[in-house]
This record gives C-alpha cells, structure tokens and sequence, in this order.
C-alpha cells in the first residue's frame, strides 16, 4: 500500500483489546493517525505470509529432492542386494550339484582355513573393494 493509492474513509468499532494495540502501535511506531498504523500492520501481516508461503515452498522442494534422491539409491541399493542374492542362489545349487553328483554326505567347514577358502576368501574381498574403487571413481566423474 503506497502513499499514492486512494485513500477510503470508514467507520469501524474495534473491542478495547484491538484498539490498545492500535493505539500502542501508534505510540511505538510515531504514526500520527490509526489509519497509517492499520495500513502499516496490514502491510507487515502481508510481507509475513508471503515469507511464510516462501518458506514453505522452500521447505516442500528440498524434501521432494530428498526424496527422489533417496528413492535413486535405494533403488541402486535394492539392486545390489538383488544381485548378491541371485549369486548365493546360484552357489548353492551349484554345490547341492556337487553334493549330489559326487555323493558326499560330510560339511567342511571354514573353521580349518583350508588354502582353497582362503584363496576364494581373497578374491571375492578384492574384486569388492575393486568395484567399491568403481564406484567412488564414479562418484567423482558425477559430482
């Protein structure tokens, strides 16, 4: 509301609450008539809906981001989780295979450290860390 617009004459009854807060407004802010502390508080309560709104608005495209982007890794970490579960299926038909084929009733177990587990051990640990040193290379590239 600027100086400039019309300028409407009204007659209002206001309770002895709304109208001591006029009046102290009119004291603190130096206003010499009640219209020009109506037009000021008006003016304030519009500046601070539209901080309000702004603020909101700002809030709800940070969450849907977050969202979305905690959605993609999910879904990479899901994929992951789907891959790993394929290959232990796959294991172990392959040894209920070898099993069955080869007629053994016994387990052995990893507890002796036999060289053959040892060795399977390392490698599934290396070809890890080298597709984790895959991914944060990527990482990299993106960013």
């Amino acid at each position: 509301m600027n100086s400039n617009s019309t300028k409407h004459r009204r007659m209002i009854s206001l309770d002895d609450e709304t109208n001591q807060f006029i009046e102290d407004y009119m004291i603190k802010y130096k206003k010499r008539f009640p219209g020009e502390a109506i037009e000021e508080i008006c003016q304030k309560y519009n500046e601070l809906q539209n901080k309000e709104w702004s603020l909101q608005k700002i809030t709800q495209t940070v969450s849907s981001e977050l969202t979305n982007d905690l959605k993609k890794e999910l879904k990479k970490l899901q994929l992951g989780v789907n891959h790993t579960d394929k290959n232990v299926q796959v294991a172990l038909e392959l040894l209920n295979g070898a099993y069955y084929h080869h007629g053994w009733s016994g387990v052995f177990t990893t507890d002796y450290g036999m060289d053959s587990t040892k060795y399977a051990w390392s490698a599934v640990e290396k070809r890890i860390e080298k597709q984790r040193q895959k991914r944060l290379e990527q990482l990299e590239l993106n960013e």
